[in-house]
């Protein structure tokens, strides 16, 4: 497991550890996927640089994205996207069938926009990395409320630093979590941002290195609402929206 990284400094004045940020932050939101040119988005990097998205917020624009829709929702059922989803944005596994099927739910009534801003903007994102942590698989180390077997599950599906989320077709934890089994895991081996809308909003506590109050997302018009529910359910307050 890489230790966790944190945006230490204020980006536009430590380029080079801003960069390592952005880097980690892609391998982690993309499942160590190599991706194209096309799907960098620098427009999101520039944002970021200047201190206008904060590590949360980089982290929820490239989820939303349609080269993440690309490369997991479109490829996968719905399980194995949500599995995905907890990997990438909670660093951790599902803890059984029903939080599965609780995102399955959100997503079929909500939208995939609606369905990545749970994990984002869940009390439990903030609580594990706080604004400006990159989110990493917490499955190695000890989490509070968890078990033997979600551990287990956790490492079930880590594809070490050469392999990328993808390159295998089944799923050896949802094996486990409809069979209640412990899984094996001896074997296993462009972005657009057309028309987006830029929300900010305040956050209830200070969080995160640089202790911004003041944070922005950027988002889809169709998971603006969403996106604005998730961050009055954690207790943020809308300070304006804009065009991105």
């Amino acid at each position: 497991m890489s230790q966790p990284l944190t945006l230490a400094t204020k980006a536009n004045i430590d380029l080079e550890h801003s960069n390592e940020v952005i880097k980690r932050i892609y391998r982690q939101v993309f499942g160590n996927r190599h991706l194209m040119e096309l799907d960098i988005n620098k427009s999101l990097e520039a944002l970021f640089i200047n201190g206008d998205l904060t590590v949360q917020g980089f982290v929820t624009a490239l989820a939303q994205s349609e080269t993440y829709k690309k490369l997991f929702l479109e490829p996968n059922n719905p399980y194995k996207f949500v599995e995905l989803n907890f990997k990438h944005l909670l660093g951790r596994a599902p803890h059984g069938q029903a939080e599965i099927q609780k995102h399955v739910k959100l997503m079929r009534d909500e939208g995939f926009e609606s369905e990545i801003a749970s994990y984002t903007y869940s009390e439990e994102y903030l609580t594990s990395f706080g604004i400006d942590q990159v989110p990493y698989n917490r499955g190695s180390s000890t989490m509070r409320g968890g078990s033997t077997i979600n551990y287990t599950r956790t490492n079930a599906f880590e594809v070490g630093y050469a392999g990328y989320d993808g390159a295998m077709k089944g799923s050896t934890l949802l094996q486990s979590i409809t069979t209640g089994k412990t899984p094996d895991i001896t074997g296993r081996k462009g972005v657009g941002n057309g028309g987006s809308l830029t929300i900010s909003w305040s956050s209830r506590r200070q969080i995160g290195a640089n202790r911004r109050v003041a944070q922005k997302s950027v988002v889809s018009q169709t998971s603006m609402s969403s996106t604005i529910k998730s961050i009055l359910a954690q207790g943020g307050k809308i300070l304006s929206i804009t065009k991105a």
